[in-house]
């Protein structure tokens, strides 16, 4: 790996040995979405993805733990994030290999998270919320595999909206063609939500600061 793809996370403060393992999966998590779908990157096979995308069922956690698989796995391998360097002190560091252009979108979008504060955390609930009501109403009249009305498409679209907008993702009419599912895109959305929340906790708890530029 040249010099010029490595990235360096910052680390502070007392980690607990959890942590070493929920920062890296969550980092590498978040890094497999953007690089796949909010990205100039090109994926090995996005039309493996886009099968994914329309034939999981997305009903439990098998279909978002999978999803992510694929994703990895359709990065090329000189672009999959590598730890090049710990060092654990008082401040440490992290030094990663991967494409600096899409750990920048991170560091951009849980910066965004974290400036939106309260805001966002009530936001995501109660798009959840919504979400489950339309789910549980549908289902009540026995047309949750009907395809979704035009009033419900706007509003589920209407969340993903709001979602893109709090963690500054600019894809979703991109997303929207591949999932063909207003429900599925605003499902995985939330998703990539709750792990760009997990990085934010780190960084609000002083553990980790994603800096906006590269490592020397």
């Amino acid at each position: 790996m040249e010099p010029e793809n490595k990235y360096r996370v910052l680390m502070d403060e007392r980690w607990e040995l959890d942590d070493l393992y929920s920062f890296p999966y969550a980092y590498s998590q978040t890094y497999s979405f953007i690089y796949c779908f909010d990205s100039i990157q090109d994926p090995k096979n996005a039309k493996r993805i886009d099968v994914a995308l329309e034939n999981y069922p997305w009903q439990g956690g098998y279909s978002y733990t999978n999803i992510y698989v694929v994703l990895q796995h359709q990065i090329p391998p000189t672009d999959r994030p590598k730890i090049a360097e710990i060092r654990y002190a008082s401040p440490g560091w992290m030094d990663i290999f991967l494409n600096p252009d899409v750990a920048m979108k991170i560091a951009a979008s849980v910066g965004a998270l974290i400036g939106l504060g309260v805001t966002a955390v009530e936001a995501y609930k109660r798009i959840d919320k919504a979400r489950l009501e339309i789910a549980k109403n549908r289902k009540m009249q026995q047309m949750e595999f009907a395809d979704f009305s035009a009033n419900e498409a706007k509003f589920l679209n209407s969340m993903s909206e709001e979602i893109c907008k709090n963690l500054g993702f600019e894809s979703l009419q991109q997303l929207q063609a591949r999932t063909k599912n207003p429900e599925v895109t605003l499902k995985i959305l939330m998703a990539h939500h709750r792990r760009i929340s997990k990085l934010a906790e780190f960084v609000r708890e002083g553990k980790i600061k994603l800096p906006i530029d590269r490592a020397n």
